[in-house]
C-alpha cells in the first residue's frame, strides 16, 4: 500500500492541477462540478502522502544508524505529518466553501467565515502550517538520501526535484501539473530498489528494510 501511495498521491495531484487549468479557463477557479471535483481529487492526493511520510520514515528508520538519525527522522515525520493535516484541513474547507457557494463573489466570503475554523490553534498556524508539510517531506527525502546504502547520486536527485516542484506550485499554481510530474519523478525514483551492484557490501540489511517497508 506505501508502494502505491508513492505514485497515487503525485499522480491524483497532478490531475487536480489539470482539472482546475480547465475550471479557470473563464478566469474564475469555482464554485462548480470542476472545482468540487478538483478538490476531491487534492484531497485524496493529500490523504495518500500520509502513507508517503510514513513510507519515507519507515525506510530511514530501517538503514540509519545511530539513535540520534532515527530521533531526527520521527521529528522530521511528525513536522510532515502536521503540515499535511493542516494542509488536509484546507481541503475540506475548499469543498465545503465550493459546495455551499453560489458564485465567487459568495466563495471568497464564506472562506473568510471558515478561515479559522476549528479555533483550536491560531489562524496564522493554519495559514502556514501547509509549509511544514513540504518542509518535512522535502526533509525526509534528504535523510533518506543521507542514509540509503549505494546509488547516491539517483538518491540525491528526488530531494532535488521535490525542491524544484514544490517552489513551481508555490511561485504559480497554474504549474501544479508541472510540479506535481516533478514530485512523481522523485517519490519514483526514491522507490527503485537498487541493483546488486548498487548495494553497499557493508549494509546487508538494507534489502531486507526495503521489503520490510514496502510489505
Amino acid at each position: 500500500m506505501t508502494r502505491i501511495a508513492f505514485h497515487l498521491a503525485p499522480a491524483l495531484m497532478l490531475a487536480y492541477g489539470v482539472v482546475r487549468l480547465v475550471d479557470g479557463r473563464d478566469g474564475q477557479h469555482g464554485p462548480g462540478p470542476a472545482w468540487t471535483v478538483g478538490h476531491l481529487l487534492f484531497l485524496a492526493s493529500l490523504l495518500l502522502y500520509g502513507g508517503v511520510i510514513a513510507g519515507l520514515y519507515g525506510r530511514v528508520r530501517a538503514t540509519a544508524g545511530g539513535t540520534a538519525r532515527r530521533v531526527a527522522a520521527g521529528v522530521t515525520a511528525a513536522v510532515a505529518a502536521f503540515g499535511l493535516v493542516t494542509f488536509v484541513r484546507v481541503a475540506i474547507i475548499d469543498i465545503v466553501v465550493g459546495l455551499q457557494a453560489a458564485d465567487p463573489a459568495e466563495k471568497s466570503m464564506l472562506a473568510d467565515r471558515y478561515a479559522d475554523l476549528p479555533a483550536v490553534l491560531p489562524q496564522a498556524v493554519y495559514e502556514i502550517g501547509p509549509m511544514f508539510f513540504m518542509i518535512g517531506l522535502l526533509a525526509l527525502l534528504v535523510q533518506f538520501a543521507v542514509v540509503t546504502p549505494g546509488r547516491k547520486a539517483v538518491a540525491a536527485l528526488s530531494p532535488a526535484l521535490v525542491a524544484l516542484g514544490f517552489a513551481g506550485i508555490t511561485l504559480d499554481l497554474d504549474l501544479l501539473p508541472a510540479g506535481a510530474a516533478l514530485i512523481w519523478l522523485a517519490l519514483f525514483l526514491s522507490t527503485r530498489e537498487p541493483s546488486t551492484r548498487e548495494q553497499s557490501p557493508s549494509s546487508p540489511a538494507y534489502p531486507r528494510a526495503e521489503a520490510r517497508v514496502a510489505a
